[in-house]
């Protein structure tokens, strides 16, 4: 008989150990999919359907998968590199999912006294947004102070309340047009064509000192801000504390803003020449709070230039820089009762994705080689754009400019989509208004 050494035998229950859990994985790879797996379900459905295993994952994952699994058998799908069971199931369902959004409903015989308070029936009456989070977005911690929006509007202004937590209220600067954002301050960024150009910026500061720009489009995609458009904003702001008084601790201050639809619409082309919004309107939007370092001495602040600003947003873009339009939420107006009605989809969000996503591609393209190309395949596109379920067709011609993207919806009479390499992005007609 001849005896195995200690280290043979290790060696031999090493092995059975690794062929029993191969065999494992891949039985359970092999496994057959639900009978109801050919049925055509939503990205959402596939991930709700898991619901009933509570807080189990696996099951969770195990959805997502069989939904990842029937695109890779679509034989157009299939030809193209899926990164994941998520990009592949989109593919498949069209679901493009939606920033943050909020509602604005029309004030129905409600008044709004401008005193920065926040007390009256008009507000009580409506909802909060959803709280402030870290610019830069998921796995990072939630701010540690409240900041949280309410909107009206009528057939003038569009009314804007914030209410901002803060222990120590302070504000330097007191020059309309200066460098507000160097205070702790609160600023709303618009788009309300959601074409990524002549957006609106409103930065305003607890002594209530404000600054407006309108950018002709992002820092990244060389906007230059234009400081002569005025808002014509009129606001207030109440503190619960004081001001600039580091003796006593403070609660908070709200501001109340009302902005005139004729000062946010300039810019915007003739197809929004108007005097206030019309009903399912929908503009692209975000907030930010810029929280900056102090430290209490007791008499006076001293701001500290060695500690990194806060920035805390409404819609994070996950990365620092808020000026990016085509990753903000989305606002909608409605002139319904008051939270009669969710926030309404439209039939343009794919088309919209798609121009965007087939944008940055190129950017991304052209940042490695040095040119444009008209070929989709060179591209690193979504899989939803090229799948054929999700859109009609999408095209690119180059130009003297650089390019031109058309994205052709699903469906008859609907409009074309188009941008092009300054980031301009319109439907129908282009009309942009220069400056």
């Amino acid at each position: 008989m001849v005896s195995k050494s200690p280290s043979s035998l290790v060696v031999t229950v090493i092995i059975a150990l690794l062929s029993l859990g191969v065999g494992l994985v891949i039985g359970y790879l092999l496994r057959p999919f639900p009978e109801n797996s050919k049925e055509h379900k939503s990205l959402e459905g596939w991930i709700n359907d898991a619901e009933g295993a509570g807080d189990d994952k696996l099951a969770a994952l195990e959805m997502l998968r069989d939904c990842g699994q029937l695109a890779r058998e679509d034989p157009v799908i299939s030809k193209h590199l899926i990164e994941s069971d998520v990009e592949a199931c989109r593919a498949l369902t069209c679901d493009i999912p939606y920033p943050r959004t909020y509602v604005i409903y029309k004030l129905r015989g409600e008044a709004i006294d401008l005193d920065g308070k926040l007390d009256e029936k008009a507000w009580k009456n409506v909802g909060w947004t959803d709280s402030f989070v870290d610019i830069q977005g998921r796995g990072l911690p939630s701010p540690r102070l409240e900041t949280k929006v309410k909107m009206r509007y009528d057939d003038s202004f569009l009314f804007i309340g914030v209410f901002i937590e803060e222990p120590d209220i302070w504000a330097n600067v007191s020059l309309h047009d200066g460098t507000v954002y160097q205070d702790n301050s609160f600023q709303i960024l618009m788009d309300t064509r959601q074409s990524n150009v002549n957006y609106k910026e409103i930065t305003i500061n607890a002594k209530g000192i404000i600054s407006d720009l309108m950018m002709t489009k992002a820092y990244v995609d060389s906007g230059e801000p234009l400081t002569f458009w005025e808002s014509d904003v009129m606001s207030e702001v109440h503190i619960q504390g004081t001001l600039n008084n580091p003796k006593k601790q403070d609660e908070y201050w709200t501001i109340e803003m009302a902005i005139p639809f004729t000062a946010m619409y300039q810019g915007s082309g003739a197809s929004l020449n108007r005097s206030a919004p019309e009903p399912g309107e929908t503009w692209r939007a975000n907030f930010l709070r810029a929280q900056w370092p102090i430290r209490n001495f007791g008499t006076y602040y001293e701001k500290l230039t060695d500690a990194s600003t806060e920035w805390w947003v409404w819609q994070s873009p996950e990365v620092i820089n808020v000026h990016l339009p085509e990753r903000w939420g989305l606002l909608q107006f409605q002139d319904t009762a008051i939270n009669s009605t969710r926030f309404q989809t439209s039939d343009r969000w794919i088309t919209t994705n798609a121009l965007l996503d087939t944008f940055a591609a190129l950017k991304a393209f052209h940042a490695v080689t040095g040119r444009y190309t008209d070929k989709k395949e060179l591209l690193h596109l979504p899989p939803y754009i090229v799948s054929g379920k999700c859109l009609a067709d999408l095209s690119i011609e180059l130009d003297w400019s650089g390019f031109k993207v058309t994205a052709k919806p699903l469906g008859k009479n609907k409009e074309e989509g188009h941008t092009r390499t300054d980031h301009f992005l319109w439907f129908g007609k282009e009309d942009m208004q220069y400056f």
